[in-house]
């Protein structure tokens, strides 16, 4: 079959996935959009590559901090670079590492540069509604796209995530059940989903006990629904790295054999952020980004030893703070 034949009617198909945890999750998610999605030119194609696979993906994760939560070959960093892209999304440990005149191949955003400074609005909109109306509405979400910023030629790769909302719901005992839904306009579905949402599922366990203690009563994590627009499979990855093959293999293992906790591959947490503490401050005395372990102790550092902002294990500082209107997306 030709590539034009592989292309079939050129609509897209909405491919629903229903998991118990994000392992289950990542491994249907990829056979799912494998076997059903729409052969299209995905990101960054070049002339040869074959047509990638790619679709509109809601997921919905029953229990989004049961175990496994790691699915390979779905996790690419290791578990250094996972704990960092967990900071960087819960708090902003990179959020310096913007592109300015000095550093123009740096990163156009980030995603907790985006939404840290709505936080304290979703909180305050949260305890008024229960105040006055005495239930939970539908307005407590963060947007990341800025329209002033992202739909310029100047920005070449605009953000992935656009919308996170936080939906309180009573259940049938009375408990407080809080779900998460999350939008996406474009993902990696092999090498980013995974992690991603592992992201995402810190983040979402940070503001239910967050807001546990802002109600005086337990907030309990409901399901993590993640939606993307285009949820994909490169092409290279059919050229390059027997795609055909690996989804063979998924189907005949099933997603167990593949998976994870992620306590087992993080392993010490508390060491990891030091080591990250020490980076930081390497960077900050102008040693560069991202030193080696073997590189900060030949420079001193005791990484074994070396403290972390106590806010690394809860939430944010930045999240008890007032409102602040300077702080609300621009009006262009």
């Amino acid at each position: 079959m030709t590539q034009d034949e592989l292309r079939g009617d050129g609509k897209m198909n909405i491919l629903p996935v229903y998991a118990f945890n994000l392992a289950e999750a990542t491994h249907k998610a990829v056979i799912t959009c494998h076997d059903f999605g729409l052969r299209v030119e995905t990101p960054k194609h070049k002339e040869g590559i074959s047509l990638g696979y790619d679709a509109d993906m809601p997921i919905r994760v029953e229990n989004p901090d049961n175990e496994p939560k790691i699915y390979f070959p779905g996790i690419h960093d290791d578990p250094r670079g996972l704990m960092q892209y967990i900071l960087e999304v819960t708090h902003g440990i990179h959020n310096h590492w913007k592109k300015d005149e000095k550093n123009p191949d740096r990163w156009g955003y980030t995603y907790n540069e985006r939404f840290v400074g709505q936080i304290p609005f979703i909180i305050q909109k949260i305890k008024e509604e229960v105040g006055t109306k005495g239930y939970f509405g539908r307005g407590s979400q963060f947007s990341i796209w800025r329209s002033g910023e992202d739909i310029v030629p100047e920005q070449p790769d605009p953000p992935c995530l656009q919308r996170g909302q936080f939906r309180f719901i009573r259940n049938s005992k009375g408990e407080l059940v809080m779900n998460y839904f999350t939008d996406w306009r474009s993902r990696d579905l092999l090498k980013a989903w995974n992690e991603n949402n592992l992201g995402q599922i810190e983040l979402m366990k940070l503001f239910a006990k967050k807001m546990s203690s802002v109600l005086g009563e337990e907030v309990k994590l409901g399901a993590y629904i993640d939606h993307s627009s285009s949820l994909h499979l490169y092409g290279l990855y059919v050229d390059r790295d027997n795609l055909e093959k690996q989804i063979q293999q998924m189907k005949e293992d099933g997603w167990p054999a593949k998976s994870m906790s992620l306590d087992d591959y993080l392993g010490d947490r508390t060491q990891l952020k030091r080591l990250i503490a020490c980076q930081l401050d390497a960077e900050s005395k102008g040693h560069g980004l991202n030193l080696s372990e073997e590189g900060l102790k030949e420079l001193g550092y005791d990484v074994d030893n070396f403290s972390y902002p106590e806010e690394w294990d809860s939430w944010p500082k930045s999240w008890d703070a007032e409102p602040d209107r300077s702080k609300l997306a621009r009006v262009v």
